[in-house]
């Protein structure tokens, strides 16, 4: 089995991601998060499916009963970290005394990166398949739903049909267009746009600044920071009344397992550190996941966050920043909004048309709104 080419360093798919989510409990049973990665084996000429309590490892032999495909999923018994909202689909079940969960999630844990969610030697003629057999599988173990989240424009363009409904959102991505330094990305700003990022820097970035900012990876950082970082990430849920689903090892089991793509950034003032950012990279993208402080200042989520990513981005050759789920304050400061795409299958026949009758709505809207954003672009062309 392989990845597509431009995929084969993307974190978030690697066995060992997945593998730290699973090892250090932060997906479980217990959590709602029940693994369950769905296996496919040919046979007889055809697709026969399973399901696997851990992901697939070796490169199998093609062949009769070979494995052919396997896609990362999960036995969800809420719709937390998901980033594809459903809960108004969970609340209508629920009010026409209907099980909404447990349901199936083909997607990364607590992750809105879009990346491949079929790790398969089949073509894409192949692939529908595929999802006739794990309907068929979900179908017998009565599952409400299977939701594909944040798969490529390819392949929703290819399966984003009946049976599977296609779902669309809006993130705001940053690319590098060849920038020597930071300035020169400021440069091709509109007036205003540059304006107001220079004045949200400058407390951070004066010659005589009380800040600094220091960038480790998973080789360079300690038990001490990841457990630091820790604390922050915690701290800044508890403050909003969220729930941190990673477990307290999962960061440094992370950056073991991948310490050349898992990075840490800490702000400190007068040496202690104040806030920090989990980032992961692969050899084209920089991806922001996680902040944490222990103190509101102003602009310090902005600078750690966004505008020393984009600094490491363009010091390191990387073409994309993705910094995370929604956001409209990204667009002035240089994010551009892109689509992303997930797929749906809803076995209930009229809660189905329902639902695709809200997508279709949903989707105008969302239209309406990428076309403003693009009237807003912060570049001067």
């Amino acid at each position: 089995m392989h990845l597509p080419e431009a995929e084969r360093t993307n974190p978030y798919v690697q066995y060992e991601f997945l593998k730290a989510l699973e090892d250090t409990g932060s997906v479980s049973r217990e959590t709602g998060w029940q693994p369950c990665h769905l296996a496919f084996y040919r046979q007889n000429g055809c697709e026969k499916s399973n399901y696997e309590k851990d992901s697939a490892e070796g490169e199998p032999e093609e062949g009769c009963g070979a494995l052919v495909a396997v896609l990362p999923s999960y036995i969800k018994a809420h719709s937390y970290g998901e980033y594809v909202f459903d809960w108004a689909w969970a609340d209508a079940y629920q009010r026409h005394g209907l099980e909404y969960y447990p349901k199936i999630l083909t997607a990364v844990p607590m992750t809105p990166i879009t990346g491949p969610r079929f790790i398969s030697s089949l073509s894409m003629k192949e692939t529908p398949a595929l999802i006739n057999a794990a309907i068929e599988w979900l179908e017998q173990n009565q599952m409400s739903s299977w939701h594909i989240n944040f798969v490529n424009e390819t392949v929703a363009k290819a399966l984003g049909n009946k049976p599977l409904l296609r779902r669309h959102d809006i993130q705001f991505h940053w690319t590098n267009r060849g920038y020597d330094d930071f300035q020169q990305f400021l440069s091709s700003l509109k007036a205003k746009k540059r304006k107001n990022i220079v004045r949200e820097r400058k407390s951070f970035n004066v010659t005589d600044s009380e800040w600094s900012f220091e960038w480790l990876d998973g080789n360079s950082a300690t038990v001490e920071d990841w457990q630091l970082f820790d604390q922050m990430y915690r701290n800044t849920f508890d403050k909003k009344g969220g729930w941190a689903q990673l477990s307290q090892d999962f960061f440094p089991s992370c950056a073991q397992a991948m310490p050349e793509q898992t990075l840490l950034l800490f702000a400190k003032r007068q040496g202690q550190a104040v806030a920090g950012a989990f980032f992961m990279r692969s050899d084209s993208s920089l991806y922001g996941r996680y902040w944490g402080c222990f103190e509101d200042v102003e602009f310090l989520h902005f600078e750690t966050c966004y505008y020393q990513g984009i600094e490491y981005a363009i010091k390191h050759g990387l073409k994309y920043f993705e910094p995370g789920a929604q956001g409209e304050h990204k667009l002035p400061r240089g994010f551009m909004p892109v689509f992303t795409h997930s797929l749906h299958y809803v076995s209930h026949p009229q809660f189905r048309n329902a639902i695709e009758y809200s997508i279709e709505q949903e989707d105008s809207w969302l239209d309406i709104r990428y076309q403003d954003y693009l009237k807003h672009s912060p570049y001067k062309d």
